[in-house]
């Protein structure tokens, strides 16, 4: 099946335009996955983008090996570049450019990084996704995913959602959403490439969303032998999701 890249226009301007979530979010995600067992195989970063995540991971738990998963063939250049770029990473990240349903994944993973993520994975894919998991999940291991607002189809109101100043030009990103059925959210979002006051180039980007909510994950996962746990600061909306034995 061929793969359908929702980033193949705004993948130019993802990797730096989502430096901003990192910066504020990064130490708790850090902080909860310092919590992973040490030595009980890699640690997954799925839907890895242009490796943020990934250089988390390798700094917060030196010497586990990181299995860098993100089928976007462009988002998946640059994670290829950073990690060639850095001898740290090359040493002990892998990059697998699957999708996360598809992905080779070892039967045994320390955990799991989904940040940015859930959301593009409809109920039925979840289901498989929990299955397919669970049984890999070492001990103690879990997967630390994150639900992003909202977590119910409503409207979002157009809003400049970040901007970044680089050389002569600035760039400026623009999103909304309206509910595009139950459970589900369509966004539709602006990427500008500004220099002073003339607008260079704009892109139009629309995609799906799939809304989850705590008392959704909870409800799903549990027939998989799953439990919910969140991690504090409650503003980061993260979850460890760990096997109940």
């Amino acid at each position: 099946m061929t793969y359908d890249d929702p980033y193949r226009l705004s993948g130019r301007y993802l990797d730096f335009m989502i430096t901003g979530w990192w910066d504020h979010h990064g130490a708790a995600v850090a902080e909860a996955l310092s919590a992973l067992p040490a030595g009980s195989g890699p640690v997954v970063d799925a839907g890895a983008g242009g490796g943020h995540g990934t250089r988390l991971i390798a700094r917060t738990l030196p010497g586990a090996p990181v299995l860098a998963v993100e089928p976007s063939p462009i988002l998946a250049a640059v994670l290829l570049s950073r990690v060639a770029d850095d001898p740290d990473l090359r040493e002990r990240v892998t990059v697998d450019g699957d999708d996360l349903l598809s992905a080779h994944l070892p039967d045994r993973i320390g955990g799991m990084l989904m940040a940015n993520l859930i959301g593009h994975f409809g109920p039925h894919e979840r289901d498989r996704l929990w299955e397919d998991l669970a049984p890999r999940l070492a001990p103690g291991a879990f997967v630390l995913a994150n639900l992003p607002a909202p977590t119910e189809p409503e409207p979002v109101e157009r809003a400049r959602m970040t901007e970044v100043r680089i050389g002569e030009r600035t760039y400026v990103g623009w999103a909304a959403a309206e509910p595009a059925g139950p459970e589900r959210l369509t966004w539709h979002m602006t990427y500008e490439t500004r220099e002073g006051d003339r607008v260079v180039s704009s892109d139009d980007v629309h995609y799906d969303w799939w809304t989850l909510s705590e008392a959704g994950l909870r409800a799903e996962t549990a027939p998989h032998g799953l439990r919910v746990v969140p991690h504090v600061p409650a503003e980061a909306d993260l979850y460890k999701i760990l096997r109940e034995d």
